[in-house]
């Protein structure tokens, strides 16, 4: 067997063990180089084999990094986190960071068509699957609408359930908007993921079955996400 590949299998293996996770920096090309006693030009075919096989990832300057696994993201009317993964056969985790009423600023005010200054309920989350942290979301109510929202919530755990014992049956996504930006220290810790990997924000409105704003969000994730386009007449067309 090449050398090359026995380095590249030895990494692999560090990585299915989990003894490397996603967001780890790999040891440099120098180190390797020491570790397996060989020349640089075969741990670089090593590392271009793992890259191939979108196990790791390499910055110029940088570094290589495990990478994390890519992983679908449809765009539905209905997008419902803790049922889809489920449904996939994973196991969803949510752990809450802030949840309180605070007065809505311009953005939030004209998404929910509130004046500005009007109370909302602002909510911020960590979500989980399999244990590995995958998202940031925030999100935000009308707290006049919905004046007893976070007692419920604590109660509920997800805010289908909650919006749903609040009187409101199904709600749908109006509009998304998808952008890219690098994440701040804080994203950075708590998705563990190195500073220079983009994050996938998506913006978004949904409403109620009468078509009134009902909540302003967005969700902020790592770009190893392929964005499916649902087809026309499916659950998540109409857009």
């Amino acid at each position: 067997m090449p050398l090359w590949r026995e380095i590249a299998q030895s990494l692999e293996q560090r990585i299915r063990s989990r003894e490397l996770v996603p967001g780890d920096k790999l040891p440099t090309e120098y180190e390797l180089s020491r570790q397996f006693m060989v020349n640089r030009h075969t741990v670089r075919r090593a590392l271009s084999d793992l890259q191939e096989k979108g196990i790791v990832e390499s910055t110029q300057g940088r570094g290589s990094f495990v990478r994390r696994p890519t992983r679908p993201a449809q765009l539905k009317r209905r997008p419902r986190f803790t049922e889809g993964v489920r449904n996939g056969g994973r196991e969803p985790a949510t752990k809450i960071i802030k949840l309180e009423v605070r007065p809505a600023d311009t953005r939030v005010a004209a998404a929910l068509e509130l004046k500005i200054g009007a109370p909302i309920i602002f909510m911020e989350r960590h979500r989980f699957v399999d244990g590995e942290p995958t998202a940031l979301g925030i999100h935000h109510f009308s707290f006049e609408r919905f004046p007893t929202f976070i007692e419920m919530y604590k109660v509920r755990g997800t805010i289908t359930q909650t919006l749903r014992d609040s009187g409101v049956p199904d709600y749908t996504r109006r509009r998304t908007a998808i952008s890219a930006r690098l994440p701040t220290p804080q994203e950075s810790e708590l998705l563990r993921i190195p500073r220079h990997v983009p994050l996938m924000v998506h913006r978004y409105l949904n409403v109620d079955g009468l078509g009134r704003p009902l909540e302003f969000g967005e969700s902020r994730s790592t770009n190893e996400v392929e964005i499916v386009f649902p087809e026309p007449g499916r659950d998540g067309g109409g857009f």
